[in-house]
């Protein structure tokens, strides 16, 4: 069984992997539409709870097996987001 530990940085689209009752309790960071990193419920993991269907960027350690691949985040940004302050000036 192949494993490797690495940093890396993952663009990518979250979305839910898990639920319990209603709410999503697990996450899978969606890279190139096709490879599914699961998020570890680190403290950075669960703030992203609150960005489901967000695009972003991911920084952390990678966990590569033959079954599945994880990240622990350890910081991220949210690269869909709208700053719209200062664009009233349409002249």
């Amino acid at each position: 069984m192949a494993l490797d530990i690495y940093e890396d940085s993952l663009y990518g689209q979250l979305i839910p992997a898990d639920w319990n009752k209603e709410t999503v309790s697990s996450l899978i960071l969606l890279v190139d539409g096709e490879e599914e990193f699961t998020i570890e419920n680190n403290e950075e993991g669960e703030e992203l709870l609150d960005y489901i269907d967000r695009w972003i960027t991911a920084e952390g350690i990678i966990t590569e097996t033959d079954e599945e691949l994880r990240i622990k985040v350890r910081n991220y940004t949210l690269e869909d987001e709208m700053d719209y302050e200062g664009d009233d000036a349409w002249q």
